[in-house]
């Protein structure tokens, strides 16, 4: 508890500085939770869609609980965000379950690319020159991963399909994006619950239509499953969601970036088989050169 105090040593009380640091603090923190979503689901001996399920319900309940303004403006907006995360943290789960987690979460990261191929037309927001070189650099980076996939692993056993998923998850994730940049005004709360909700009753549909879909589990991956709804998402999330109130846009971009920097270490201190490979490397420091220089060119614009 003494490092925000010496954070803040030497300045006078009250200032610009000074206001930031708690609310950085609270996004380094839900950032961090965040993080440690692939080395949860690579523990977990839960299939993918018991997974999904239970991790969403816990989040959606979680959210629901803590975040009042979650439980208004429930709009047909909200529920078409709410698709698109349920998509994104599906499609996620299973990328997980297939390939690498450096691959699903770097993967994942290029939804900027989509969101900026679709913003003219569903946002009106023009496509900018810059937006023009970093859609080029970080197509250029996705294609790494598929033109030269890893060895499979027991973790990772299909590489290949795994990155095809992961790129979904980054379509829906994109959807998602552009959804709570149109709810901006109200409904961003309730998209994220609505989206927890459609993601466990979609899970649920497959499990129950086979005897023994549930399976039983250990008391770990009960206990992993449950950490991960609660803490490792809606924790985390109402953490970042409180931090960007009284942050700047660009600030909170960048020190969002540290996840797909510390999901795949993560996994790899825990499973070394889970190295990333060079091109995979290469790929993903393409996309978070381009995602970094976004956040920071937007920092001077109007839609920053």
């Amino acid at each position: 508890m003494s490092k925000p105090c010496s954070l803040t040593a030497g300045r006078a009380p009250g200032t610009a500085e000074a206001r930031l640091v708690t609310p950085a603090l609270r996004i380094i923190l839900g950032v961090a939770l965040m993080s440690f979503g692939g080395l949860g689901i690579k523990l977990c001996s839960f299939g993918p869609w018991q997974l999904a399920g239970v991790r969403a319900l816990f989040a959606a309940a979680t959210m629901y609980l803590l975040v009042p303004r979650s439980r208004v403006r429930w709009s047909l907006g909200v529920w078409a965000g709410g698709a698109c995360l349920c998509g994104a943290y599906v499609f996620y789960v299973w990328a997980n379950k297939t390939t690498t987690a450096a691959n699903t979460i770097f993967i994942e990261c290029a939804a900027p690319l989509w969101v900026l191929f679709l913003s003219p037309f569903l946002l009106k927001e023009p496509i900018r020159l810059r937006d023009s070189v970093t859609v080029v650099a970080m197509a250029a980076g996705l294609a790494l991963f598929f033109a030269a996939p890893e060895k499979a692993t027991v973790l990772s056993p299909e590489i290949a399909r795994g990155n095809l998923l992961a790129l979904a998850a980054s379509l829906c994730f994109a959807g998602e994006i552009i959804a709570l940049r149109a709810l901006r005004k109200g409904g961003a709360e309730a998209t994220v619950v609505a989206g927890n909700l459609m993601a466990a009753v979609v899970c649920a549909v497959p499990l129950l239509a086979v005897p023994g879909g549930f399976s039983g589990g250990t008391a770990t991956d009960w206990l992993l499953v449950v950490v991960m709804g609660t803490v490792q998402v809606g924790v985390a999330y109402i953490l970042f969601a409180r931090g960007m109130r009284d942050i700047p846009a660009t600030r909170a971009s960048l020190i969002g970036m540290v996840e797909p920097v510390l999901n795949p270490l993560w996994v790899f201190l825990v499973f070394p088989a889970e190295k990333p490979g060079q091109w995979a490397l290469l790929g993903g420091a393409i996309i978070l050169a381009g995602v970094a220089y976004q956040a920071m060119a937007g920092g001077t614009g109007r839609r920053s």
